[in-house]
Order: C-alpha cells, then sequence, then structure tokens
C-alpha cells in the first residue's frame, strides 16, 4: 500500500506525541533568466534564495517578510513540493519536503475558489484532494463554520461572498487539509484595511488552536508584529535572513498593538529591511 507524504508526517508527529517541528536547512536556489526560451539549459542562473534556515515550533507562527521578489514566496512553493531547490533540505519531524508535492497544507496568495463550486465544496476540496473521507471532512467544515465566521453560507456560490468571506473559505479549505505544516502566502493581502485588520485578529486565535508550525509571508509590518511568534527579515534578492526578531506570546503582542507599544519593533524590522 503507498503512503502518501502528509500522511507520513502526521504518523511522525503522532510518534513524538504531538505535532513535530519544521526544520529547513541551508535553502539556496536560483532561476533561469527571462528570455531564455528554448535554450533555457545554457540561460544564466539568477540566484532567488541563499542558504536560508530556521525552524518552526509546533503551535507557534513564523512570518516571512522582505522586499518584493526576495524569494519569499518560492521558498514556500519549494516547502509545498512545487519547486526543487539547488541546496539545502526541509523536514517534518524526520519526514523529508523537497521534492516531494503535498507535504504542507499550502495556502497560495489568492484564494483560487472554484466558481462552479458551492463554499462548502470549495473547503473540502484540499483535503479530499490529500485523500481524507469527502463524509469525513465535509462534517468537520460544517462544524466549523461558525468558527470560521460563516454560518448560514455553506450553500453561498464563491460569487456570492464578500472578499473577507471568500478568505476565511480558502483558509478552512487549508486548515482542513491533514498535513502537519501550514503554508500562507499572504492570505489577507488582497482585502480592504477594515477586513483585514478582523481577520488579523480572527487568524491569531485561529492559529493559537491549531497547534501547527505556521509560515505567513506578508509585506505588511504591523500584521507580523501582531501574529507572529518570531519574524524573519529577508536580505534583497537573493534572499538570505539578514534578521530574526522574536516576539511575545499572542495576549502580549494584541496588547502591544492596540496601545502602540510595538512600535520600537517596527522601527527595528525596518531598519532591518533597508540593509
Amino acid at each position: 500500500m503507498t503512503t502518501s507524504p502528509h500522511s507520513n508526517a502526521h504518523a511522525a508527529a503522532g510518534a513524538a506525541g504531538g505535532h513535530a517541528g519544521l526544520t529547513v536547512t541551508a535553502i539556496s536556489h536560483a532561476f533561469r533568466a527571462p528570455g531564455s526560451g528554448r535554450f533555457s539549459r545554457r540561460g544564466e542562473l539568477r540566484p532567488v534564495l541563499a542558504d536560508v534556515s530556521f525552524d518552526v515550533a509546533p503551535g507557534t507562527l513564523t512570518a516571512l517578510v522582505g522586499p518584493s521578489g526576495c524569494g519569499k514566496s518560492t521558498l514556500l512553493r519549494i516547502l509545498a513540493g512545487l519547486a526543487v531547490p539547488a541546496e539545502g533540505s526541509a523536514r517534518i519531524g524526520t519526514v523529508g519536503l523537497v521534492g516531494t508535492p503535498g507535504g504542507v497544507a499550502y495556502h497560495p496568495q489568492r484564494d483560487a475558489l472554484l466558481p462552479w463550486l458551492r463554499a462548502l465544496d470549495n473547503a473540502t476540496l484540499g483535503a479530499e484532494t490529500c485523500g481524507r473521507d469527502r463524509a469525513e471532512a465535509r462534517s468537520e467544515a460544517l462544524a466549523l463554520l461558525d468558527r470560521f465566521g460563516l454560518a448560514g453560507q455553506q450553500d453561498a456560490w464563491p460569487d456570492e461572498l464578500s472578499g473577507g468571506m471568500r478568505q476565511r473559505v480558502a483558509l478552512m479549505r487549508t486548515f482542513l487539509m491533514p498535513q502537519q505544516v501550514l503554508a500562507l502566502d499572504e492570505p489577507l493581502g488582497a482585502l480592504d484595511a477594515l477586513t483585514r485588520r478582523r481577520l488579523q485578529r480572527w487568524l491569531l486565535e485561529i492559529v493559537a488552536e491549531d497547534r501547527r508550525p505556521t509560515l505567513l509571508v506578508t509585506h505588511d509590518i504591523d500584521e507580523a508584529l501582531l501574529l507572529a511568534d518570531q519574524i524573519l527579515v529577508f536580505s534583497d534578492r537573493p534572499g538570505r535572513i539578514v534578521h530574526v526578531e522574536n516576539r511575545p506570546a499572542p495576549a502580549a503582542r494584541l496588547e502591544e498593538h492596540e496601545t502602540g507599544e510595538d512600535r520600537e519593533a517596527a522601527r527595528g524590522l525596518l531598519a532591518a529591511l533597508k540593509e
């Protein structure tokens, strides 16, 4: 019987008595220069990531911040098995991720809801694709609707949902996937300021309850300060980690955010981004 990578990761976590941590070790990557065309094998290589290493503990969120094009989204695609790095490794516990699609629950930048599926079917699509029982996934999704702020919306079509609701459906789709790591690529980036503010607080609670190691790519310093237990600042391309900011517990972060006491940390992150 063939075992999927996410079930391997789940088994490793279970053997350890809980969720496993994520370890990324010395990942480097490069792309062929644009315009290489049919001669891409001879085209110039342009480094995008350089010697990236970090750990994400179970039950914590690590935010990746840095200039556009520094390789943050590429790193998530590598962890999701959609790209193979030139060097380095990544693992959940003892289970390798590199070159193995489906190793993490990956949330792309756009909600990517399918217009011909209702909200509930969109929410369970990822779990079903990963091999979860359809009835079980739908039962769990129905039980989570209220927690995700989607009560009564299970039969709605995507074009009947607001932008915030669409994002919550997409996030539910990711959270219902069985993999042991969540990789979220700017999940709130396309929202208006008010909706984004509400969902940031909502996501803070959801991540704390879920207990899986979580990666979040964001360009919003305030969002990173609020949501993250650890913030990794990347340099310009090729992206390398130039600063690590360890943050207090979620309740303290929320209080700092509301009182403005996180401004000193924000200035430190901005200074690191200018290096």
